[in-house]
């Protein structure tokens, strides 16, 4: 065995959304070495703990190998971590993975000397064959690694056509209790699909998705422990239509009640209809999101999204006549867009009685077709190296110009952002409480302010509350 023992680590982040649930790139990771009898043992430093929690930690568990997430945002600081456990602890090796090695590969461990390891796309297997010392490096697919001072890949590993084969992560050595009571799920990996601004296609680019029966198994695993809210991750739940039947047939056979199925991370609009949406609410689907991206077909044309604004425009006002909780994402200033475009979408987003709103700044990741077109044209108004360790996903200064728009245009355009999303907020918390009259107007000010969109997302006590306070008012509703 190369490494008998591993610690995972997910690094400290700034990011609005803190650390609501367990981290399943991680949980993966840690049941493919669980199963594959290697030791491990897991930190999500997001939880609020420091450097001086993880010397303890690794003082105890005592690690060969250290595998930590690296995303985009805040590299550096990951860069920084790294070297200081490499300097406190000079024997132990580091491997990353994550959309940043994936999307830069070698230049992930030219750029940081204490990286021992680097994993392409996905981990699981490449992971296990590091630790067990079967084959040389230098034959380990998806390897990045160290040889004769020149950093080496090995070359793309096949991806695992049935994910079916893969075991669903089931975290025992995570600290559940100090996330909200919500599973985490993707029923897919990858996307057909080429979203100019999305680094998630980076991740990996075929599409395959799990088996209806092997999806419920993964919720029924969860709903036998006390489990009863589940949200789907997944960038293209909805995908194939006729799965969905299949995974709502798949629930109310099992008979699994007062449970509450989530798509936050956005359904396709082209590919639901008022039938499937109908079906997925008498199973308990209440909470559903859109990527709209764009007001009009022209916008939607030139992001690659593939739909239609009529299509979007039907699936929304459907969501919300069926009674769904609805979130929409749309992203605001990309090149090629106008004053009347963002017209367009800032109209679409206010046109129905939706719960929440996001209206995104663009960040340009590495590896996307939107950083390719912004570097050509040299529209940067920050470097990639500063803006991708300095700001965060709501970050309200533009990352870069365009002819249509400039910097000060799209500052008085993400100020007015800001206002919309707050305004809607607002509508909704007032909805939610509409037989409380006054105090529901006064809640809905309450919760669209800064601090309480703070304390909502970074603190986990008001955020428990919260959400049961949430659920059980949406179980009364079901009756």
């Amino acid at each position: 065995m190369r490494f008998k023992k591993v610690l995972l680590i997910s690094p400290p982040t700034s990011s609005y959304l803190g650390a609501a649930r367990p981290p399943q790139n991680l949980g993966y990771l840690a049941k493919a070495l669980q199963e594959n009898e290697i030791e491990y043992d897991v930190l999500d430093m997001r939880l609020s703990y420091t450097l001086k929690h993880l010397m303890r930690k690794m003082a105890v568990f005592k690690p060969e190998l250290i595998g930590v997430t690296l995303v985009s945002l805040q590299y550096k600081n990951t860069f920084g971590l790294i070297s200081t456990i490499k300097r406190l602890n000079p024997d132990i090796k580091t491997v990353v993975g994550g959309p940043h090695v994936t999307a830069l590969q070698e230049k992930v461990l030219c750029d940081c000397p204490d990286i021992d390891f680097g994993v392409v796309y996905e981990g699981e297997d490449t992971l296990v064959e590091l630790c067990k010392d079967e084959l040389h490096l230098s034959e380990i697919a998806g390897l990045l690694h160290r040889e004769n001072g020149e950093v080496i890949y090995n070359g793309h590993r096949p991806f695992n056509k049935s994910l079916d084969q893969i075991s669903f992560p089931t975290y025992e050595k995570f600290e559940l209790d100090k996330y909200i009571r919500e599973m985490p799920f993707n029923s897919s990996r990858g996307c057909p699909l080429r979203c100019v601004f999305c680094p998630n296609k980076l991740i990996t680019k075929k599409f395959r998705w799990r088996s209806a029966t092997h999806v419920v198994d993964e919720i029924e695993y969860w709903y036998d422990r006390g489990y009863k809210v589940f949200n789907f991750d997944d960038d293209n739940f909805g995908y194939f239509p006729e799965r969905v039947y299949k995974i709502c047939d798949e629930v109310e056979e099992r008979g699994l009640k007062n449970i509450e199925l989530r798509c936050s991370n956005g359904l396709r609009a082209d590919r639901v209809n008022r039938l499937l949406l109908e079906r997925m609410k008498q199973v308990g689907f209440n909470y559903i999101a859109f990527g709209i991206d764009g007001g009009n077909n022209r916008m939607l044309e030139i992001n690659k999204k593939g739909e239609t604004i009529e299509q979007i425009d039907l699936a929304v006002k459907a969501a919300c006549d069926l009674g769904f909780n609805v979130k929409l994402f749309c992203v605001i200033g990309m090149p090629q867009e106008t004053i009347a475009d963002i017209e367009d979408s800032l109209q679409l987003v206010q046109k129905y009685p939706v719960d929440r709103v996001l209206l995104n700044n663009p960040i340009p990741y590495p590896g996307t077709e939107l950083y390719e077109i912004i570097e050509q044209n040299d529209w940067f108004t920050l470097p990639p190296e500063v803006y991708l360790n300095e700001v965060s996903e709501n970050v309200h200064f533009p990352l870069f110009e365009t002819p249509e728009l400039s910097k000060e245009e799209r500052i008085k355009i993400l100020r007015r952002c800001r206002k919309i999303e707050k305004k809607l907020t607002r509508s909704a918390v007032k909805r939610f409480y509409k037989k409380y009259l006054f105090a529901g107007s006064l809640a809905g000010f309450l919760f669209a302010t800064d601090f309480m969109q703070r304390l909502f997302f970074k603190n986990m006590v008001f955020r428990k509350f919260a959400e049961r306070a949430r659920h059980k008012k949406m179980l009364v509703s079901r009756k």
